[in-house]
């Protein structure tokens, strides 16, 4: 019984854990060279609450939502239940091989430790792993005038370029504006972003001064 539920508990957390990795490996698949260094968080939280209450079209729309939140802070997380689970069943299970006890002492003696380690091993090491899955990118258009930096020396006015996006400096193909295509931009050199190209994602740029 015990080994059933450590394996119940187990399961659940891995069905749990896959879809975020899923979208953290996948979460830049849209870049062209993906995510080069990630300096900061991003900034679209007061974009999405703003959506949100628009959405939901009043602060009185808002009062059941509430409520309903306080009720839910006393439900434990299908996450906290497989992890207790899987604890639990591991603990009892090896109190009954190793020591011999009976099953019913064993279940009572194995909730305060699978408790412990679910408190202060499992739980802190899930918040680290799910701070790195990815986050969702913002529209492309707000990297309109910010500054890119070539990575590449450009070629018939095209090339790569590094712009900061949600906190990330991420690479994207780029061509020079028609009346600097013929100016030579080497690796390191400023740009600023002039238009964008939101469904191939590509970027039109020109040349910094300085």
């Amino acid at each position: 019984m015990f080994l059933t539920l450590m394996v119940i508990g187990l399961a659940g957390l891995v069905v749990m854990a896959i879809p975020a990795f899923a979208r953290h490996g996948g979460g830049g698949h849209h870049l062209h060279a993906g995510s080069v260094a990630k300096l900061g968080p991003g900034a679209t939280a007061a974009t999405t609450v703003a959506a949100a209450h628009h959405a939901l079209g009043s602060s009185s729309a808002l009062v059941p939502v509430e409520g309903e939140r306080r009720w839910l802070r006393f439900v434990p997380t299908p996450r906290l239940v497989f992890s207790l689970l899987a604890l639990f069943g591991a603990f009892a299970n090896a109190l009954v091989a190793a020591a011999g006890l009976a099953p019913l002492v064993a279940a009572a003696l194995a909730v305060v430790p699978a408790a412990l380690v679910e408190r202060f091993a499992v739980t802190p090491v899930w918040r680290l792993v799910f701070r790195f899955q990815g986050q969702p990118s913002s529209a492309l258009d707000t990297a309109i005038l910010a500054e890119a930096k070539a990575v590449t020396a450009f070629r018939n006015g095209r090339g790569i370029v590094a712009v900061l996006r949600d906190g990330r400096l991420v690479q994207f193909s780029a061509r020079l504006i028609d009346a600097e295509r013929n100016i030579p931009v080497r690796v390191g050199d400023r740009l600023r972003v002039e238009d964008v190209d939101a469904r191939h994602e590509r970027l039109t740029v020109s040349v910094l001064g300085g």
